[in-house]
């Protein structure tokens, strides 16, 4: 009995499922934050629940940061891991959560050259006059940037300038220098008052030194509810947030 039980230990050891690697780290944080649309990672894909079927790599690992920001894929999302709640200082040197894989994007949140993203106005701030901006009702992104703003509405009056106007939310482009669509093309970034703000393409482009004015109790309020900063990047963008939940798990 002794050969054939060899036999079957080494059929059963070959097939795909015992082949299969460990799931990553972040498998986890990226089903939980994007409930009932993102339902299983495998060594090679990632499954959504309409079925879409995405890979997780289009090749060898890009050895630079410059390179898995110009041909990203899901695995290069999370090469850098975000520091939710550090301080503010000393500058950053990466870019966590700036490579984003566009057709991820495209499966969740719907392609707005086809006039695909599910949309609706949300108050900005409307004690401060504010006005309105505009964000998807996706993965409840709306009804998170509203959770934002009622702690942000909390703030001293000093902190209106930072926040008032605000600069913009969906618009379907293109990011700057670049062909690939802004995280805006999917209503799920917003932009603060760009009178307060540091850029890193008006600071000198590549060499520019970081520079940032933004409190950091309005960066933790974005932070609490699922968005990113911008100004954690090495390219900084002050006035930028997304909502990535995936690279803030345990908020």
């Amino acid at each position: 009995m002794r050969a054939p039980l060899t036999l079957l230990l080494a059929l059963i050891a070959s097939t795909p499922a015992a082949a299969q690697a460990p799931a990553p780290p972040w498998a986890a944080p990226l089903i939980t934050g994007y409930p009932g649309l993102v339902t299983q990672v495998t060594a090679s894909e990632v499954i959504l629940s309409n079925g879409t079927r995405l890979p997780r790599t289009l090749g060898p690992a890009a050895a630079t940061e410059a390179e898995r920001q110009a041909h990203p894929d899901i695995d290069a999302m999370f090469a850098d891991p975000y520091p939710a709640g550090a301080p503010l200082s000393p500058a950053p040197t990466t870019d966590p959560g700036r490579t984003r894989y566009e057709p991820f994007f495209d499966a969740i949140y719907g392609d707005c050259r086809k006039g695909t993203v599910r949309l609706r106005d949300v108050a900005w701030l409307p004690g401060r006059g504010g006005g309105s901006i505009r964000v998807t009702t996706t993965n409840h992104v709306a009804e998170q940037l509203e959770a934002v703003l009622r702690d942000l509405e909390k703030l001293p009056p000093a902190m209106t300038r930072y926040l008032v106007p605000n600069s913009g939310g969906y618009s379907c482009r293109a990011i700057a220098g670049t062909a690939q669509r802004s995280m805006h093309s999917y209503g799920i970034a917003v932009d603060l008052a760009s009178g307060q703000a540091d850029y890193w393409r008006w600071s000198g482009g590549e060499r520019a030194r970081y520079r940032n004015r933004l409190p950091a109790v309005i960066v933790a309020a974005f932070e609490r509810h699922g968005f990113i900063w911008g100004g954690r990047w090495r390219h900084f963008d002050t006035m930028h947030f997304e909502f990535r939940p995936e690279l803030l798990p345990g908020r």
